[in-house]
């Protein structure tokens, strides 16, 4: 693995697409090494003294594909580091990291910034808390990251476009592999895609969450908590979900009244059916079925 790395500048145009790239690169430190980060052509804004650390601008996703090591959140408190692990490194707070001059290590990185990457965040869709996210050895991302060293490299037309989405799929498969792994650590996968199956199987039956909580032998607070981590939704929003994506085929492809379908997806009345496709779909079920009608639309091509 040869040691490279590459800064780039953008324009107003590049700003405007919502992410753009500033770094990317790849080092080996061997064990032993004598200094770290290697004097080796660094601008001042990113290279740092391991004791005194530094503040980015920007973030970055460090990756380290082999060895170990230490990231520091003060001078005193450090989090260990090792091999399979990516640290997403945010603008505006202080941290320092070091291989282990035992093992050394191989890293990657990529900085970047732009509207599209603070909205990430603002949203909550990582822990503003948190630093370290377990992802495990993965050729697929070694290959992104070289991938993004060679279009660097190049310089050529739209290449910062071509950076943005490589640094926002290495965000998503960080999101993706760090929460796949908790769970298949801790052997929740299977009792939720059990729940799953139920809801499914049971979509035209009035169950309730509880009710399936007791079948994947789990307390409903913890099966609650667990599934909405897993899936997103609540059980409750689960099971509605399913059932409008039933009522959606149904006002397309089917001559049953609206009131019919309602009941025969155990909605209360037809009412609350109204109002939960609406919130859910943007659509009243009326005018989805004006627009989405399949007949209609086999009679116009035709």
């Amino acid at each position: 693995m040869e040691n490279t790395h590459k800064y780039l500048i953008s324009s107003d145009r590049d700003l405007n697409w919502g992410i753009v790239v500033n770094t990317v690169g790849k080092a080996v430190i061997q064990s032993g090494y004598t200094m770290y980060p290697p004097d080796n052509g660094h601008p001042e804004e990113f290279y740092f003294n391991l004791r005194q650390g530094r503040v980015l601008e920007t973030y970055q996703l460090l990756y380290i594909a082999y060895g170990q090591g230490s990231y520091y959140t003060t001078k005193e408190q450090k989090i260990d580091i090792k091999a399979g692990d990516i640290l997403i490194l945010k603008p505006g707070v202080w941290h320092s990291y070091s291989p282990d001059k035992k093992t050394g290590w191989h890293e990657y990185w990529i900085g970047f910034h732009g509207r599209n990457i603070d909205s990430r965040f603002t949203n909550n869709f990582f822990d503003s808390e948190q630093v370290l996210y377990h992802i495990g050895l993965r050729d697929d991302v070694v290959e992104l990251y070289e991938q993004a060293i060679r279009v660097a490299h190049s310089e050529r037309v739209a290449h910062q476009q071509y950076l943005a989405g490589i640094a926002n799929l290495l965000l998503g498969m960080t999101m993706y592999y760090d929460r796949n792994q908790y769970f298949a650590e801790s052997n929740l996968i299977e009792q939720i895609n059990q729940a799953k199956i139920i809801m499914h199987e049971k979509i035209l039956n009035p169950v309730t969450p509880e009710e399936i909580a007791r079948e994947v032998n789990m307390s409903y607070s913890w099966f609650r908590k667990k599934f909405k981590e897993y899936t997103g939704f609540s059980p409750a929003q689960y099971i509605i979900e399913l059932r409008i994506q039933r009522a959606k085929k149904l006002l397309a492809n089917t001559d049953m009244s609206i009131k019919e379908i309602a009941y025969y997806l155990n909605f209360d009345n037809l009412s609350y059916f109204s109002q939960i496709f609406k919130k859910q779909v943007d659509y009243t079920p009326v005018s989805y079925r004006r627009t989405f009608r399949v007949d209609k639309k086999e009679n116009i091509e035709n």
